[in-house]
């Protein structure tokens, strides 16, 4: 797994496709810390929700690298598909915990900069454990995402780009459109989970993990059927 691991990593990292998703991020940080004070809570679900988006981008673009001669050979070599497939989601998790840590990190060294005026109240070691662990979940759910549009699985890439698209627009505002046509309801849970459970900390002062619970277990079955999802349809799939 360690060597698979150096090899993916190396691999998208001669491609520079990561340093856009992390300059985006870094950006955007910079821009909504800009004026203070904030809600502790509004502002890391607000970043968590942020980085669901990057981590689509990141998801597919990783997907896009992939070389169909170079695959077949290393898995002629280690013998294993379900072990190649694993460690380029790996990968992925590895990227999206570091983005996590990044956006945490930055408004937390900001507060200390500013003698705890940044937000609206002190921290809490809840607030940052809760808030880590919440932008951890959204990159998971991301890149699971954005992976699962692999170039193997929906061959078209302009239709991929476009379904990529819908889906992560939809599952961060299915809740509001569901208020509108009611209908929509019926086939919300198609989409990912990202509305529900941002919308549980909608008006909090404070993390409520009580109302966490239920969506916080919806996003991680989603993001476990997108993973198991896209390595049974990558060893089944021909090249």
């Amino acid at each position: 797994m360690k060597n698979l691991l150096v090899y993916h990593f190396k691999t998208y990292l001669k491609s520079y496709k990561l340093l856009l998703p992390f300059l985006i991020y870094l950006i955007y940080l910079f821009a909504a810390y800009g004026i203070m004070p904030f809600s502790v809570v509004s502002s890391f679900s607000e970043s968590a929700g942020v980085l669901f988006f990057i981590m689509a981008y990141v998801g597919f673009s990783y997907a896009e690298l992939e070389n169909p001669v170079t695959e077949q050979l290393i898995l002629l070599r280690i013998k294993n598909d379900n072990l190649y497939y694993l460690s380029r989601l790996t990968l992925l998790l590895i990227i999206g915990f570091a983005m996590s840590l990044l956006g945490l990190l930055y408004p937390l060294i900001l507060n200390v900069v500013n003698n705890d005026h940044l937000f609206t109240r002190s921290l809490q070691l809840a607030d940052v454990a809760i808030g880590f662990f919440l932008h951890s979940l959204m990159a998971f759910l991301g890149a699971m995402t954005g992976s699962f549009f692999h170039p193997r699985i929906i061959k078209n890439r302009k239709i991929a780009v476009l379904l990529l698209f819908f889906v992560t627009v939809m599952g961060i505002s299915k809740g509001a459109l569901a208020d509108y046509f009611p209908q929509t309801r019926l086939i919300a849970w198609v989409f990912p989970p990202v509305f529900d459970i941002l919308a549980s900390f909608t008006s909090q002062e404070f993390f409520a993990v009580p109302a966490m619970a239920l969506p916080v277990t919806l996003t991680i079955a989603y993001g476990l059927v997108l993973m198991t999802g896209q390595i049974q349809l990558l060893k089944h799939s021909k090249f």
